[in-house]
């Protein structure tokens, strides 16, 4: 019987009031951390918050088309995902086709939209390879016919995002991607050795450019470096400190007054911790682990193999980048301008989150199905593949 692509079904409630939260409290966050740039800059005091409402409609809207396509049918899709993945990281690359802020190549303008490619490869690679373990399964032990081609195509995008510069984007993928691999049976001893090879590039994008040796040598050295390098990472500490237990309230912050760079996007969760406290921050940090724990709930119940993966992929995809901002705030982790999932001010992140949570959603029916229908015992058990 032909699959439709458009499907109905009763929603995960509780995966979409973890993301309905989350989504709240960064609108709050948001207002709050930028409303001095904003009024200073563009003279309205909410000229961030009306950007992110906007955005908001566009990902709510994709994730409930998101939710309502049978994920299935991304076997079919994913090689022109993959292709269009790295086309558009390529244009952003190109002068006159990607917008360049400071030096810096991560935009591409569309139409009045600001669309950032690599947060589109987040979610192309994971579409991607979430299909292509299951149809390569056979080979997938093998180094040469199985491990190398993935290798490849991972490196290529990471090198592609990692000379925009966006390092921390760059690494989460390759992280989520090894944890795809690993699940989708790839030899340890060939993902130890990928490891290893890896280094080499990336000391040279860590240690060999200018900027990312100083945040390393101040993460390191903070006291030594407080009015230099070290000024970040030191007014991260001391947003997070100010807030006590309770916090100091909504909007009465003073570290987001021009001391911490960022305070709307990357360091949103010190703001948070200085006006809403310990209570605040720890609000935030069960939310994620919440949705980390219902992301692989939809995993372990998915009905077949690639929607397994594919789930994995996306809650990692989530909760990896959401883990390192978070110790970048609490300055357990050197500065990567990583952005916080749902909370952060920035429209493709939101936009790109969304979609995920809308195939999370997607899977989480079928699962539902499966289990209406009394499970399929022992599928997928001879692929070699530890899902």
């Amino acid at each position: 019987m032909k699959k439709n692509i458009i499907e109905k079904g009763v929603f995960d409630y509780p995966l979409l009031l973890i993301v309905f939260l989350l989504v709240g409290i960064g609108l709050i966050a948001i207002l709050s951390a930028s409303a001095p740039y904003a009024y200073l800059r563009y003279g309205d005091h909410y000229y961030f918050l009306k950007n992110q409402l906007k955005w908001l409609m566009i990902g709510l809207a994709l994730m409930w088309l998101a939710s309502r396509f049978n994920y299935q049918k991304y076997q079919l899709l994913s090689i022109p995902i993959l292709f269009l993945t790295l086309a558009l990281l390529v244009l952003v690359l190109i002068p006159g086709v990607g917008k360049e802020i400071r030096g810096v190549h991560r935009w591409i303008i569309l139409k009045g939209f600001t669309l950032q490619p690599s947060e589109i490869a987040k979610i192309g690679i994971v579409i991607y390879l979430s299909s292509s373990l299951v149809r390569k399964r056979e080979k997938i032990r093998s180094f040469f016919n199985g491990f190398l081609p993935y290798f490849i195509i991972i490196g290529v995008i990471f090198l592609l995002i990692a000379v925009e510069p966006d390092l921390g984007t760059a690494t989460i993928i390759a992280l989520v991607a090894f944890i795809l691999l690993y699940a989708g049976g790839v030899k340890v001893s060939h993902l130890f050795y990928a490891l290893v090879l890896s280094l080499i590039p990336l000391y040279f994008f860590v240690f060999e450019v200018g900027y990312r040796k100083a945040r390393i040598i101040g993460f390191l050295y903070p006291e030594k470096h407080s009015q230099g390098i070290a000024f970040q990472p030191l007014h991260l500490k001391i947003s997070l400190g100010s807030g006590g237990l309770w916090g100091l309230g909504p909007g009465q912050g003073k570290e987001k007054l021009f001391y911490l760079p960022t305070p709307h996007t990357d360091s949103i969760f010190a703001v948070i911790g200085e006006e809403f406290g310990f209570i605040g921050t720890s609000v935030v940090v069960i939310l994620f682990f919440l949705l980390a724990l219902w992301g692989f709930k939809v995993f372990k119940r998915a009905p077949d193999e690639p929607g397994k993966l594919l789930a994995l992929g996306m809650t990692c995809m989530i909760c990896v980048q959401a883990f390192i901002n978070m110790g970048v705030a609490t300055v357990l982790l050197p500065t990567t301008g990583t952005t916080l999932p749902f909370i952060s001010y920035g429209g493709s992140s939101l936009v790109i989150n969304l979609i995920a949570i809308g195939i999370l959603l997607s899977i989480s029916r079928k699962g539902k199905d499966k289990d209406v229908r009394g499970g399929d015992k022992g599928k997928g058990k001879d692929r070699g593949d530890r899902t």
